[in-house]
């Protein structure tokens, strides 16, 4: 399973038929490969100013509609705090939260962001 970052949702919103993004590279050879997304990026992307528009709204929601939702559990919670308390304050709630996500679910991160999450122990980047 990859569990996939915010960031890559929003490249891929970005495009607009400019150039195919990393989520299309990603997922063109991917049939076997589980992809999800952490409850904690739908609370990122509502927070964006792009998805203010009901137009903008639904293409998010057909982008994500087939990906499992992962939820934010305890042992996530708890995952993420311990991550945020070991990173000397240098990892962001949203990021300690989604790396836990996938800690949690013994899942790959795939992320454009590789430096925010390089020395988080038990984390495997997808690559």
């Amino acid at each position: 399973m990859v569990i996939i970052d915010t960031n890559i949702i929003i490249d891929h919103l970005r495009q607009k038929n400019r150039k195919v993004s990393w989520l299309q590279k990603m997922t063109e050879g991917a049939e076997a490969t589980k992809i999800a997304i952490s409850v904690v990026s739908i609370q990122e992307l509502y927070t964006g100013k792009s998805i203010s528009t009901l137009e903008n709204e639904e293409t998010m929601l057909n982008t994500i509609a087939s990906y499992e939702i992962k939820s934010y559990s305890y042992e996530i919670a708890k995952k993420a705090g311990e991550l945020v308390r070991n990173s000397n304050g240098q990892l962001q709630f949203a990021d300690a939260a989604i790396a836990a996500t996938a800690i949690v679910n013994d899942a790959q991160l795939a992320t454009l962001n590789k430096k925010d999450f390089e020395d988080i122990k038990d984390l495997v980047l997808f690559k």
